[in-house]
């Protein structure tokens, strides 16, 4: 038993040698070297090293060391000690309280090595990585966004990123208070240009409105989309005022109202299929207690008990449903009402954007002829090639 064991760690100390060859400060992420006893008595000395990523601990006597590729099993009595390695270094270290815990890692690995020499290949690497780190700040370089720099190049980076964001500043109030003004004179936004309502009449049709530019992210008719979508709409209305507020606002709360309306029918279809695996579980169960046991007796209560359960399953889940799907069809009507109001005002863009919205929900959640579209598809087309002609 005395040579098998031998054996083993023999076996164990040949692969963490292996392992120095590539080990660095890196290498050892999340885990650290880890020093194995036969027994407790033997000499530090002598304690055989292994690289390890995770040491799993349990209740019972054994214990799981995860090195590499493969996982080592032993009696919780044969770990020696072990120690931590650090992992990575933090990409900003400007003070020296920033460096306390690499000093002590540093302090501890030099310490472990020289209590078990045969460790001290594994830790060779990360010392030295470590050491070569805290070397650059002691000579008087600081690391920033992961890179040493010294301290007066790091002064002029803070410098020149304070007077950059200053002017940035600068710039966003001047446009805030440039566009206030051009909305006082009355004035609307049309393709990137400010002009009066009767110059704004005489656009295309389907030329772009600052109302149209805040649909862009349902191109994805998802709920991501129709997120983003709102953040827009809910920084225009922020900057409006009157009829054009309230038109971005009603706009913002059909897309929202639609968008939840399928999020709900879709979790309630999830769930109707769970409750029709219940249901059909009970139905199966009320076949058994029909069916006569070892001495010919059937349980008609229990089968009927069971029966009622299933009937309970699919009614409710029939009936939520039901809900579900008369909410959906709700949110679609009103927001073809809004498409062809937005149509009316000339907001062609914004009642193509929401009249596509519409037609995909439908397709994709109801079945075909379940909702018709009011906005007729002969308008839906026009707008569509002219688009494509403005283009």
């Amino acid at each position: 038993m005395r040579k098998q064991g031998l054996f083993e760690y023999r076996l164990i100390q040949c692969t963490a040698l292996l392992l120095t060859v590539t080990l660095s400060l890196c290498d050892v992420r999340a885990g650290g070297v880890a020093v194995l006893k036969e027994h407790p008595f033997h000499r530090d000395s002598s304690a055989t090293p292994v690289a390890y990523r995770r040491i799993i601990t349990s209740q019972g006597p054994y214990l799981r060391i995860i090195s590499g590729n493969r996982n080592i099993d032993i009696l919780q009595s044969k770990l020696a000690n072990y120690i931590e390695v650090p992992d990575r270094i933090p990409p900003t270290l400007k003070e020296e309280r920033d460096l306390l815990d690499l000093r002590k890692s540093l302090a501890d690995m030099k310490k472990f090595s020289m209590q078990y020499p045969l460790s001290a290949p594994l830790l060779k690497p990360p010392i030295r990585a470590l050491s070569g780190h805290l070397s650059r700040f002691d000579a008087g370089e600081v690391r920033f966004e992961g890179n040493w720099i010294t301290r007066f190049e790091l002064a002029a980076i803070l410098e020149n990123r304070r007077i950059s964001t200053e002017m940035k500043q600068k710039q966003e109030i001047i446009q805030l208070v440039f566009n206030e003004a051009q909305r006082e004179k009355g004035l609307v936004l049309i393709d990137g240009k400010w002009m009066t309502e009767q110059e704004a009449r005489k656009r295309p049709l389907s030329a772009r409105t600052e109302l149209s530019e805040t649909l862009w992210p349902l191109i994805n008719p998802d709920m991501e989309g129709a997120r983003l979508a709102l953040q827009n709409l809910s920084k225009l209305a922020s900057h409006q005022n009157g009829a054009l507020k309230v038109r971005t606002e009603r706009l913002a709360t059909v897309i929202k109202n639609l968008f939840i309306a399928e999020f709900h029918f879709t979790k309630q279809i999830i769930a109707s299929q769970t409750a029709t695996a219940q249901a059909t579980e009970h139905e199966r169960r009320a076949k058994q207690w029909l069916k006569p046991n070892a001495f010919g007796t059937i349980h008609t209560n229990a089968a009927r008990d069971s029966q009622k359960k299933a009937s309970a399953f699919r009614n409710q889940a029939e009936n939520q449903l039901n809900s579900c799907r008369a909410e959906l069809l709700t949110q679609l009507s009103e927001a073809d009402v809004v498409t062809e109001d937005f149509h009316k005002l000339g907001e062609h863009r914004v009642a193509l954007a929401l009249a596509e919205i519409v037609r995909v929900i439908s397709a994709r959640r109801l079945s075909p002829g379940e909702f018709r579209s009011s906005f007729p598809d002969e308008s839906l087309l026009a707008i569509r090639n002219s688009i494509i002609l403005l283009k």
